[in-house]
């Protein structure tokens, strides 16, 4: 899955929390003190509060749960894969946090280059997996979204919040509190298009891309050799932070073998030859910028 961890929690734990009327956002408060009956809790409001001052997103939340609450909070953007109907999101910001700190207004970076270069990150990590995508569309509009998830440390909220109740408590699924907001903030030359790195599972090496090693690398005259110790005494190294191009690849039912063109770190030509998939595994290849 290619999910961040804040978003499978979010899947999980997602509510259709009760929102007020009206078209503003800051309406008025009920108090920090929720009503109770016992150890019941009551929760009539939750609502995101919200502007946009340059680069800076300003977020607080209003809401009568107690301060002790435990939240979780995510500022984030939201894209598409080139083949793929799902939705997918980067994230600006996420924590997990507590009523009482975010009554107060975080200021929270909404660069353009922030998300990008955290997209960039995503697909290269993908890519080590075997996993990279291009991107087909990016979304004009920032979401922010605040829940209190089912388990509460305060006891008062009973086992996954039985003894939570009110209007702005999800009256569908689990028993949570949450409320998400769109601001339009278009994102200044999206990076849609190819990924720019290639596959970097080294059992998916793409013929004509250049790797760069993390580790001392055998190169070896032949996939095959007929004389065994004859090859070992002709094979050479390429160095740490060296690299090769892919030219071709060899299968018989073992891991791969790549022929390439090696060079070093100062890209001086080494040979051609042939790396085994195996000794790049465990190695955090790079793809040549």
């Amino acid at each position: 899955m290619r999910y961040f961890a804040f978003t499978l929690l979010l899947m999980l734990l997602v509510g259709c929390g009760a929102r007020e009327g009206g078209t503003g956002r800051n309406s008025e408060t009920t108090g920090d003190i929720p009503s109770k009956t016992g150890t019941h809790v009551v929760c009539d409001k939750f609502t995101l509060v919200a502007k946009i001052k340059g680069s800076i997103l300003e977020l607080s939340l209003e809401t009568d749960l107690p301060d002790n609450t435990v939240i979780m909070v995510s500022v984030s953007r939201t894209y598409l894969e080139k083949d793929n109907q799902a939705t997918y999101s980067v994230d600006y910001f996420s924590e997990k946090s507590t009523v009482g700190k975010w009554k107060s207004v975080h200021s929270i970076s909404i660069d353009n280059q922030l998300w990008k270069s955290a997209l960039r990150a995503k697909q290269e990590e993908m890519a080590k997996l075997g996993l990279g995508f291009d991107i087909a569309s990016i979304s004009n509009k920032i979401e922010m979204r605040m829940v209190a998830p089912i388990n509460q440390p305060d006891p008062r909220f009973g086992v996954r919040n039985s003894n939570l109740s009110g209007k702005a408590v999800s009256s569908t699924g689990f028993r949570v509190v949450e409320d998400e907001f769109e601001i339009d903030y278009p994102l200044d030359k999206p990076p849609m298009g190819k990924s720019p790195f290639p596959n970097l599972n080294p059992l998916e090496l793409e013929i004509g891309q250049t790797y760069i090693v993390s580790n001392q690398t055998p190169l070896m005259p032949t996939h095959s050799p007929t004389d065994p110790i004859a090859a070992l005494q002709q094979m050479k190294q390429i160095p740490k932070g060296g690299g090769f191009k892919v030219i071709g690849v060899y299968k018989n039912n073992t891991n791969p073998w790549y022929k390439v063109i090696a060079f070093d770190q100062q890209n001086k030509q080494i040979g051609s030859g042939w790396i085994n998939s195996t000794a790049l595994l465990g190695q955090q290849l790079k793809s040549e910028e």
